[in-house]
């Protein structure tokens, strides 16, 4: 029975000396937002599209259906890279985040996804971010949704700003530890992007 007490004891120690290890390298771990991909307008893949001459007929009434409901639904995925300088295993286990456009915030969730980085590697959480840009075009910055929307079909003529406040977290034995705060990452999205 001691045996089986020091063995358990033993396994716990080591985990928890793991768990330290990873939060130890995820705070010398640098993020940054490294790309924008997947954008849909009303449910309508854009990735492809130079204008909006591109919409074929049926994405066109889809698009003029939402808006007629006061709705444009957009959806893309925010790639956000860690990169791990330090010579130990870093892990995330969830992310907290809000998302930003021009300073406007837009949407706001939490992946709940594992993530490791190894010595002085690089890994990337996919983030799915949700909006509806109709709010926006009636609120108090509608140039900003406007641009963004432009920028996502290729044919904006300004820059947008996407910021990401993040908040990391790792697991410390069977406890979630979070970052004391949320910190701030951000890219410049204009057309050809």
């Amino acid at each position: 029975m001691k045996k089986l007490l020091l063995l358990s004891a033993a396994i716990l120690l080591f985990h928890s000396c793991s768990s330290l290890k990873e939060l130890s390298a995820l705070s010398k771990c640098e993020f940054r937002l490294y790309s924008l991909q997947d954008p849909e307008v009303c449910g309508i893949d854009i990735s492809q599209l130079n204008s909006w001459t591109d919409f074929n007929f049926m994405e066109g009434q889809a698009v003029v259906g939402q808006l007629l409901k006061k709705k444009l639904p957009v959806e893309l995925t925010v790639n956000v890279e860690v990169l791990n300088p330090g010579s130990s295993h870093a892990a995330v286990n969830s992310v907290e985040w809000i998302a930003f456009l021009d300073d406007l915030q837009l949407a706001q969730g939490t992946v709940q996804q594992r993530v490791e980085v190894g010595p002085s590697g690089t890994s990337i959480i996919p983030i799915r971010v949700r909006a509806d840009l109709f709010d926006y075009l009636e609120g108090d910055n509608p140039s900003a949704m406007l641009n963004f929307a432009l920028n996502l079909i290729n044919a904006g003529s300004q820059a947008s700003q996407v910021s990401m406040k993040i908040k990391p977290s790792v697991l410390i034995g069977s406890k979630e530890i979070l970052y004391p705060d949320y910190f701030t990452i951000s890219k410049e999205y204009k057309s050809g992007n």
